[in-house]
């Protein structure tokens, strides 16, 4: 009975071995065939945006600092 649930064990081993030889090899064969194509993107709008951002001294900042006594 050992010799047929060896020998079964021995198959399933090289079916597996087999298997991931044959992928490995069917994977380097095509390799340097597949290329990735470069994807085009989309321009993005620019919605109206100030020049800077930031703080800005306006003529309604001046008129708060000379409320506030700054």
């Amino acid at each position: 009975m050992k010799t047929e649930s060896s020998s079964l064990e021995r198959r399933n081993f090289l079916n597996k071995l087999t298997s991931v030889v044959g992928g490995s090899a069917a994977l380097a064969v095509t390799a340097p065939f597949v290329q990735a194509a470069p994807v085009s993107q989309p321009k993005e709008i620019q919605e109206h945006q100030s020049e800077t951002k930031g703080y800005k001294r306006t003529k309604h900042v001046d008129t708060y600092y000379q409320l506030a006594d700054f």
